[in-house]
């Protein structure tokens, strides 16, 4: 991860302002003017992937808040299983901050920032954003017009995890999940289709710019693979993996959750650099339109923001909690030299080389993926979602 390379107004002279005839500034001024504690608002609505806000963190957050602003304001966390679950909450004004995976951001069945259902980042209330990796920073992904919708919180890889008392070195390919010897004894993501079918292509040596594409793997040989993938799988994760899915087990396509728990307990997991890469996510943070007429709501969801993009969160949480990748690049004196080697801090270029990040699906494309996935789990029940 070598990429991982007050202004202060007073009633007096805001009555003066006002009095010149400039109150167009009254909206940016209410930012800067203090809010008695409990007057209107004081609940931020946040939606989100679980494990994205702890205890530890949210009640230093409020503690941060009501000293600077004299408001106390109260972060209410639910969480999803699905990314589905984001649009209809969106829609209805329901949430104010939610974390979105990357490809959903222009995905045609939500068309969350050409229709408005996202506000645009004000980059000045986040100095913390230089330091996200540079490619990241203001990817296609979420930015429009010049204005970015999202802000990268952490990422990671569908990863190849394996138990190293189980397997003596690092598998060097996707393609260990076909070998007999690890049939019932590998874990999947039941209801990732879009990344178990374009792993599946990728192991299969497919082009990158077709592991996507249903006309491109919508063929005989390719649903026999699928269908191997799926039959000899011993069990599946829904939403996110845990630690209680991969033990006893050799091998699994996972996120990564489960690994420090995993560690916790003596079953020692890592993951793999499979030769073909790895597909990728990145989750963000987005404010939505809910807050377009709450100044003072959507300048503390800025600030929670800024603040998860600090070190200490990370580091001890986003790296050594919960086993994910961070997506600042002024961490490397916190790290370890284990961690350092486990987040290939120092390689050039590694994410861009090793990391394939899926794309913003088209309708078509989405939907013949989950129906490659269906056939290949036909007889095998699974609860209803669509993963991350």
């Amino acid at each position: 991860m070598s990429e991982p390379t007050n202004f202060i107004v007073s009633k007096g002279a805001y009555s003066r302002y006002f009095a010149s005839g400039l109150a167009v500034l009254l909206p940016a001024l209410l930012f800067f003017l203090p809010v008695p504690a409990g007057a209107g608002g004081d609940v931020l609505r946040l939606l989100i992937w679980d494990g994205y806000a702890p205890v530890k963190y949210v009640e230093e957050f409020e503690k941060r808040i009501e000293a600077k602003y004299g408001r106390k304001v109260k972060l209410n966390i639910s969480v999803v299983d699905g990314s589905e679950d984001f649009y209809a909450a969106i829609r209805k004004k329901s949430v104010d901050l939610v974390t979105l995976t990357h490809h959903h951001f222009k995905d045609e069945r939500f068309n969350y920032i050409s229709s408005k259902l996202l506000l645009p980042i004000e980059t000045r209330n986040l100095p913390n954003l230089q330091q996200v990796i540079p490619a990241l920073r203001e990817a296609d992904y979420l930015s429009s017009d010049g204005k970015i919708y999202g802000v990268p919180i952490c990422q990671g890889p569908y990863g190849l995890a394996y138990s190293t008392a189980k397997i003596g070195r690092s598998p060097d390919s996707w393609k260990i999940l076909w070998n007999p010897e690890y049939k019932d004894r590998y874990v999947l993501g039941g209801n990732e289709y879009l990344y178990n079918v374009s792993m599946t292509a990728l192991a299969w040596d497919y082009p990158k710019d077709s592991i996507n594409k249903y006309d491109a793997l919508n063929n005989k040989a390719f649903k026999e693979k699928l269908r191997q993938l799926a039959t000899n799988a011993h069990a599946f994760w829904i939403g996110q993996d845990t630690a209680d899915d991969l033990s006893g087990n050799s091998l699994g396509a996972v996120w990564g959750d489960s690994l420090g728990t995993l560690g916790k307990r003596g079953e020692i997991w890592k993951l793999a650099e499979p030769k073909e890469g790895s597909l990728s996510w990145i989750d963000n943070y987005a404010i939505t339109w809910a807050l377009a007429d709450k100044p003072f709501l959507k300048r503390v969801a800025e600030e929670w923001i800024n603040r998860l993009l600090e070190p200490d969160y990370q580091v001890d949480y986003i790296v050594r909690e919960i086993s994910l990748g961070p997506i600042t690049t002024n961490i490397g004196d916190k790290l370890n030299a284990r961690e350092k080697e486990q987040l290939h801090v120092g390689v050039p270029n590694f994410f861009k080389d090793r990391r394939v990040l899926l794309p913003t699906f088209s309708r078509r494309d989405r939907n013949g993926l989950q129906l490659l996935w269906e056939e290949a789990m036909e007889g095998i029940q699974l609860k209803k979602g669509d993963g991350r």
